[in-house]
């Protein structure tokens, strides 16, 4: 992936962390910026937010909208951070897979 592409979704997900950013537009951007089938660190970053963001659709049994887990929200947060400082830093793949695991 090309640096400029990198630091944009290093932003971009940092920017999802902080809630600064609309879910609608943080996938319109996402998807704009990379593939994540063809990008393994874009891969990464797609699960990630891909669950981060589903915990604000999280639903009870009566399909009542729930307010998010915090400590879900937390973690979600740190994985998206943790992605772009592999970004920012080029960090090998496998770096980040531990990094990763420890969050």
């Amino acid at each position: 992936m090309e640096q400029h592409l990198k630091q944009k979704l290093a932003t971009l997900l940092r920017a999802a962390a902080t809630q600064t950013v609309p879910e609608r537009e943080f996938w319109a951007q996402f998807k704009t910026l990379v593939d994540p089938a063809g990008e393994p660190v874009a891969g990464l970053a797609y699960e990630s937010a891909t669950h981060y963001w589903g915990n604000f659709h999280e639903r009870n049994v009566f399909l009542i909208r729930v307010k998010p887990d915090r400590y879900q929200l937390v973690q979600g947060q740190n994985e998206l951070n943790l992605i772009a400082d592999a970004l920012d830093n080029n960090w090998p793949l496998s770096e980040l897979q531990l990094k990763l695991k420890d969050v």
